[in-house]
């Protein structure tokens, strides 16, 4: 991590040349002992955007932007300062005082190096082979013209398990270097190529470097028809979107980030004219993702999802996930330093059985409305769960209630929040002060609202009231890790509770698959689900919550063995002595299970933070 010097950043700010850096984004004119330009903040026709080289700052009298070199790449480029303060000295030729260690800086050049070198190869084996000419058809076939294959440097993966490999120690480097990078897989059989026989579109960061590579499989038989590079120390897939490189001009100017899900809708969007496109690839929007966004100080992020079966089925789910991302990501800045700045996150779903590749290809501008007519996320999720549930009836209200007070009652902005709860108040005809205690609730927050969250997961029963809540919070977040809980149906005393876990066991997805009753119970649970950081590997998490929540049964089972020791019951009382041995013995074995798991999880994750 780079520390922040004041020193650094004052001889930095002296060597940038401010109008030369401006100059390679706003054409300047020299008026007087200013530039001028129009402003990259706001729409204009007259230039009220200048540059002030004596004073080393800009300024806009139409939108009052003012700022140096530092907030030029924070808001241009969504750099942290430290990122920020790292560009322009290299720009500068300024050694800073607060380097990162020189082994560290020229690992990460090797690995970006590496990425270059494979990318290399993988854009000589679409031109230069035969299989790649026919997987140039096939891009062809999808309606991407050599032009953009050329601008967003597609290639193409050889199906060989070393071709790659062997490429690459050829050019020098090493086999940890490559393995580190994630283009080559490591297994007890040896090292490999990690793509084979794919087509290959390069994932670059926000500064235009290739961090990472995803792959489109060109086989039928291949298993995952996409593939991405595992994560690194470059690569994080929950903080990265595809094509902002090439979408930050457009995003900035319009102001709107749309985004799609794969990374061949946003190639196809940018064709067609979208270029404020970037993909999430795969995911919904992540609170670091938004929290990128936001860096960037746009006011809308339209989200499409598909209209294929898949998508609408997942839409209300990935809807969800979206409005608490975007909750967490409001609390962990403070309500106050989001305020109105904050960016409106809004949705539009597909027609069906279209997406947005097929979309922005024969109808364009069908496509362009659809965007235009988005609504906010939480609106839509509201919206989503009212379709479903009976509002005639009281238990159909109530069912609903139960579901969108937590997502109202989450959003830290207080007059977002009323708005909302003033929907919910006429949709339901609850009053709006009745509405406001029972979103006020403390079950609803881990920690009450605005409360700092944990830097790490903690096994415990304080965020959600129970280790079973705890667990089946868990399991909803992450239902492809519900086997690694390993429980018992009947460990589980709620019946609500145990009959969820039954439905993740059996492959069911929370609310896109579940009964009405039990989307209300994930519904809740959602509203307090466990926040930590991505250092956290939500199966380890699960494991030791599911020990956790068997050694609180375990703990209630001796107890009421105590008591009914104390009370007399059972005679001379041997049987209940045995019982509470053979308990305390498995509560023994079990807390030892568990500490080795806590061991094991907190050391992968020292060793991930080295």
């Amino acid at each position: 991590m780079l520390a922040l010097v004041p020193g650094d950043f004052d001889l930095v700010k002296e060597r940038v040349d401010i109008v030369q850096l401006i100059g390679e984004r706003v054409a300047l004119k020299k008026a007087g002992r200013v530039y001028k330009g129009l402003c990259p903040f706001h729409s204009e026709k007259t230039p009220s955007f200048q540059v002030d080289p004596d004073r080393r700052r800009y300024h806009c009298f139409g939108c009052s932007r003012d700022g140096d070199a530092f907030t030029w790449l924070e808001e241009q480029d969504g750099l942290e300062p430290a990122e920020a303060l790292r560009v322009l000295a290299d720009r500068a030729g300024v050694e800073l005082t607060s380097r990162r260690a020189p082994e560290d800086q020229e690992r990460e050049k090797r690995l970006l190096a590496a990425n270059d070198t494979a990318h290399f190869y993988f854009r000589q084996a679409l031109r230069g082979t035969a299989r790649g000419r026919e997987v140039a058809v096939y891009i062809a076939g999808r309606g991407i013209k050599p032009e953009t294959v050329e601008r967003f440097g597609l290639g193409y993966a050889p199906d060989s398990f070393d071709g790659l490999l062997s490429y690459l120690r050829k050019k020098g480097y090493a086999d940890e270097e490559v393995v580190s990078a994630g283009l080559i897989s490591s297994t007890e059989r040896g090292l490999f190529d990690r793509f084979r026989d794919r087509l290959i579109v390069p994932i670059k960061d926000g500064r235009g470097r290739i961090v990472a590579f995803g792959g489109r499989a060109m086989r039928p038989d291949q298993p995952g028809k996409y593939l991405n590079s595992p994560q690194t120390a470059l690569f994080n897939k929950s903080a990265t979107l595809y094509g902002l490189d090439t979408a930050r001009a457009a995003i900035r100017k319009e102001r709107t980030a749309v985004i799609v899900e794969g990374y061949f809708d946003a190639i196809a969007m940018h064709q067609a004219g979208f270029a404020n496109t970037v993909a999430s690839m795969g995911t919904a929007l992540t609170e670091d993702q938004y929290k990128v966004l936001e860096a960037m100080r746009i006011d809308r992020a339209i989200v499409a999802f598909d209209g294929d079966a898949a998508g609408q089925q997942s839409a209300e789910r990935r809807g969800t996930e979206i409005v608490q991302a975007v909750h967490r990501a409001k609390r962990r800045a403070g309500v106050g330093e989001v305020g109105k700045g904050a960016v409106s996150v809004e949705v539009t779903v597909l027609p069906d059985e279209t997406d947005p590749d097929q979309l922005a290809r024969e109808d364009p501008q069908r496509l362009r409305a659809l965007l235009a007519d988005a609504k906010p996320v939480l609106e839509f999720v509201i919206d989503r769960i009212a379709a479903r549930t009976d509002l005639e009836r009281a238990e159909g209200r109530r069912r609903f209630l139960a579901e969108a007070v937590p997502l109202v009652g989450n959003e830290p902005d207080a007059l977002t929040r009323e708005l909302y709860l003033g929907t919910l108040s006429k949709l339901t005809g609850v009053e709006q002060e009745a509405l406001r205690r029972e979103a006020a609730a403390p079950s609803r927050e881990s920690g009450g609202r605005g409360a700092a969250p944990p830097d790490r997961a903690e096994t415990t029963t304080k965020q959600t009231g129970s280790p079973a809540r705890y667990l089946m919070a868990l399991l909803t977040r992450f239902p492809e890790d519900a086997a690694r809980a390993d429980l018992d149906p009947g460990d589980l005393d709620d019946p609500d509770l145990r009959a969820l876990y039954e439905q993740l066991q059996a492959g069911k997805h929370p609310t896109s698959d579940l009964p009405a009753h039990l989307a209300a119970v994930v519904a809740a649970l959602g509203a307090s689900t466990p926040e930590f950081g991505d250092e956290v590997e939500p199966g380890q998490a699960i494991e030791i919550a599911a020990l956790s929540l068997r050694e609180w049964n375990l703990r209630r089972r001796l107890e009421d063995a105590g008591a009914r020791l104390r009370r007399g019951e059972g005679g001379d009382g041997s049987a209940l002595d045995g019982e509470i041995a053979h308990l305390a013995d498995q509560l023994t074995e079990l807390m030892k299970r568990r500490e080795r798991h806590t061991v094991l999880h907190t050391a992968d994750v020292d060793k991930r933070d080295e």
